[in-house]
């Protein structure tokens, strides 16, 4: 009886957590469900059946039906299937949606599965009776324990602060006119930059708002968002009561948005109220070095080939993901971390040459490239771009953090390559903290999806 109490409590927190981890990240829920071949809309909903069924197995499970623990055992077998039929169709590896944002599709994570199914089968075979006030407690034990597990992700999952590129939006120091927007609560006010159609906007509006934001669609106030230079929304812009940018940066949650002004007001040496509390030369001296890393993104970007401008930029990013080596030079991956063309999304290989499904190289019509004797040439070697920084630079390397973007029309990931490491090429210190376990980022690549925003 004990056991089957144990059992029960274990599956029913394992269920939950799933829940509530696909529930509070919508948007990585969605990038996973493109693993399994859901794609736009179907995919930017996976969350609420999948979140809904699996809270219903809980409960069924917790509260001794041996018809749900069946139903789990059924679900769980056929979740285990799934991703044992991804790893075989080559996309071992891909996001999971499993437990969160960082599970990815192995073997490891199939057995796992398989194992939670075959717990929900012998639970369903044993038909022991417990008794109701033990059963009572062991639910409520399981949704404390799913409860703690989900903040806790929550918490570690999301940077708290909005992801600062020098090279992205209007330069700290420069002047801004930008109409409408109150002041909030001191000298510096805020401006917040949408995109018609994009959720993750949406469900900012009214925060940004409530902090005495101006907010400016992209559709309805193009002046607003050329002078800004904003790459793409959801944005933040604050701004001293002369025009002045004194902090700025991509939002994904309420958090980071907040934290724009408390950059704000770090930066102008104010406090909690607004008023001065130091001198401005540490903004000023920020300010000054930013101007100089602008100007060398400038160059960079001047580089570019105009064909390639905008999938060089991606939303922005110029900077940054040009620490990542990658075949075309620029940093986009598939789902799984290999490069593809930036253009056209076609899978490369190292050397940079489009391939087949097999991996041989091809021409830009998809016929076998031929050596001077008419051969097919060999295919090459084609690694996760993260893995040949690491390679690169003699560095461990791990994949870790994403941040999402609505450009386009569809959610861009942007994914974090992060080294334990202190070496940090591109010198940008705002990135610090949006890795796990104390990694630093070293350069971002992005995965472009098929989920509308």
């Amino acid at each position: 009886m004990l056991l089957e109490l144990l059992l029960a409590a274990l599956l029913g927190s394992a269920l939950l957590v799933a829940a509530g981890l696909k529930a509070a990240d919508r948007t990585s829920t969605a990038v996973a469900a493109g693993t399994f071949g859901l794609r736009g809309r179907a995919a930017r909903w996976a969350w609420l059946p999948l979140a809904a069924g699996e809270t219903l197995l809980a409960a069924a499970l917790l509260a001794g039906s041996s018809e749900g623990a069946w139903a789990t055992a059924a679900v769980l077998a056929a979740f285990a299937v799934a991703q044992a039929g991804a790893i075989a169709a080559g996309r071992g590896g891909a996001p999971c949606g499993c437990f969160g944002a960082r599970g990815v599709v192995s073997w490891g994570s199939a057995s796992r599965t398989a194992a939670l199914s075959a717990g929900a089968a012998a639970l369903a075979a044993g038909g022991a009776t417990v008794a109701p006030s033990l059963r009572t407690a062991a639910a409520a034990a399981a949704v404390l324990a799913a409860a703690i597990v989900v903040a806790r992700a929550r918490r570690s999952g999301a940077p708290g602060g909005a992801l600062e590129i020098a090279g992205e939006g209007p330069p700290l120091g420069a002047r801004l006119r930008l109409a409408g927007g109150a002041a909030a609560g001191d000298s510096v006010r805020l401006a917040f930059f949408s995109s018609p159609d994009c959720r993750l906007c949406r469900a900012l509006i009214g925060p940004a708002r409530a902090l005495g934001a101006s907010v400016h669609d992209e559709r309805d106030d193009r002046e607003a968002w050329t002078a800004a230079g904003v790459p793409g929304a959801p944005f933040a812009v604050a701004l001293a009561a002369d025009g002045t940018v004194l902090a700025k940066g991509t939002v994904n949650t309420r958090r980071q948005l907040t934290s724009v002004l408390a950059a704000a007001r770090e930066r102008a040496g104010l406090g909690q109220r607004g008023e001065p509390a130091s001198s401005r030369r540490g903004f000023l001296a920020a300010a000054g070095a930013a101007a100089g890393v602008l100007a060398a993104v400038r160059t960079v970007g001047s580089l570019v080939e105009p064909g390639e401008a905008d999938a060089y930029h991606f939303c922005g990013h110029i900077f940054t993901t040009d620490s990542c080596p990658h075949p075309t030079g620029l940093p986009r991956i598939d789902s799984r971390g290999y490069p593809l063309r930036a253009r056209d999304g076609r899978r490369i290989d190292d050397l940079g040459r489009p391939i087949d499904d097999r991996g041989a190289p091809v021409d830009e019509s998809g016929a076998p490239l031929l050596d001077p004797d008419g051969r097919p040439l060999p295919p090459a070697t084609r690694t996760r771009i993260c893995t040949a920084t690491g390679r690169r630079f003699s560095i461990p390397t791990r994949t870790d953090g994403a941040w999402y973007r609505c450009c386009g029309g569809r959610v861009r990931k942007l994914s974090d390559c992060c080294t334990p490491t202190s070496r940090r090429i591109n010198g940008d210190r705002a990135l610090r903290g949006y890795c796990y376990a104390n990694r630093r980022v070293f350069c971002v690549m992005y995965f472009q999806t098929s989920v509308p925003c």
